[in-house]
């Protein structure tokens, strides 16, 4: 990742974090030649959507490659229960 990749990264980063509706949920951020890979794990599919509506304004990005997985209620009973 370069300099410019780096730097875009930790912009997603923060306003994933600071946005109510991703804020606290385990999304992790790629960037590759204005590529952007979203990776990890949200509550609900809203989250998921936002998380890339947050993105798309931004200068530089052109592609979002979404890899984000909603859990299922299943998986919140299981993680709950251990």
């Amino acid at each position: 990742m370069d300099v410019r990749e780096h730097v875009m990264a930790g912009l997603i980063r923060t306003r994933l974090a600071e946005d109510r509706r991703t804020g606290g949920q385990p999304i992790d951020v790629l960037v590759a030649n204005g590529d952007i890979y979203l990776l990890g794990q949200v509550d609900f599919d809203n989250q998921r959507q936002a998380a890339e509506t947050i993105i798309k304004g931004l200068v530089g990005v052109r592609h979002i490659i979404d890899r984000i997985i909603v859990r299922t209620h299943k998986d919140h009973v299981q993680l709950s229960s251990v």
